[in-house]
């Protein structure tokens, strides 16, 4: 499990002591001891995926899916709608990249929680999604705990506007 949060990588131990680097997963009481609720947008083209995506981590007391959409117009849109104050999104939209939607939410949004939210593992690719204004870089093929730590651990460390 791998997740990349401001260029440091984190997951899960899984098990053994074969030598690795992970710090575990923070839980949900690290945003709840800030008593800032996380109005999430989803930005996922895979209707399945989105729909699991937004049962499993509005299952979290501290996290609301206030919409889930498949392009980057209506995540922009949601913007508008919702106010959200954290977005996970799919590198590949409907309507394309969503490496400049991320710095647009970025300058719209300064101290919004920004993940990503890929099936591509490639470390350059991570890096520059994280100086387009990404908080953290999550693999698909790890679990929810790794992406929910990473929307917690993001809303802890808030980027300065």
């Amino acid at each position: 499990l791998r997740a990349i949060i401001g260029g440091i990588e984190i997951g899960r131990r899984t098990g053994g002591g074969g030598g690795e680097n992970m710090a575990e997963p923070m839980g949900a009481t690290a945003t709840q001891a800030q008593g800032e609720l996380l109005r999430l947008v989803i930005g996922e083209n895979n209707a399945d995926l989105a729909l699991t995506l937004t049962l499993l981590l509005n299952a979290e007391p501290d996290i609301r899916c206030v919409a889930t959409v498949s392009s980057t117009t209506a995540v922009l849109g949601a913007l508008e709608a919702h106010s959200p104050n954290a977005f996970v999104l799919d590198l590949s939209l409907d309507d394309g990249s969503s490496l400049p939607l991320i710095a647009t939410l970025r300058a719209r949004a300064p101290r919004a929680v920004i993940v990503v939210y890929t099936g591509h593992k490639n470390q350059m690719l991570d890096e520059h999604c994280l100086r387009c204004g990404a908080d953290a870089v999550v693999l698909k093929s790890g679990d929810i705990d790794t992406l929910t730590a990473a929307l917690h651990q993001a809303a802890l460390h808030p980027r300065r506007a």
